[in-house]
C-alpha cells in the first residue's frame, strides 16, 4: 500500500505544513487559502517564522475543495462549509469515544 504526501499529512495531525504544502495537498491556491484566513475559517499556527498549519486542516480542506468543484461554490460558502465539516468531525470523534465507553453487551441491544 503506498501513500502520497497528502495522505501522510492527513494521518498525522501533529505534523505542521507550510501554506504552499497545504495548497498543494488540498487543491486550493495560496490566494484562496489566504481568503479563507480572511474569513477566519482557516487559522495558521502561532509562533512559527512562516505561516504554518496543523495537518489536521488537510482532510476538511480537501473535502471542502472537492465540494466546491462539485457544486460550484464560492469561497465564502466554502468557509462556512469548512466550519461545518470540522464540527461534524469533532462530533463523530465524541460519538466514537462515548461508544467505546459502553459495555459490549449493551452496544448491540
Amino acid at each position: 500500500m503506498s501513500f502520497n504526501q497528502s495522505d501522510i499529512f492527513s494521518l498525522d495531525a501533529s505534523t505542521t505544513i507550510t501554506l504552499s504544502e497545504l495548497a498543494e495537498c488540498c487543491g486550493l491556491s495560496a490566494a484562496e487559502l489566504d481568503e479563507l484566513m480572511d474569513y477566519n475559517a482557516l487559522a495558521p499556527l502561532t509562533g512559527t517564522p512562516e505561516r504554518a498549519f496543523s495537518a489536521q486542516w488537510v482532510t476538511p480542506l480537501r473535502t471542502a475543495a472537492q465540494m466546491r468543484l462539485d457544486f460550484d461554490l464560492d469561497l465564502f460558502t466554502v468557509a462556512i462549509l469548512l466550519g461545518q465539516l470540522i464540527q461534524i468531525e469533532l462530533l463523530e470523534r465524541q460519538v466514537r469515544s462515548l461508544q467505546a465507553q459502553v459495555p459490549g453487551h449493551l452496544r448491540d441491544a
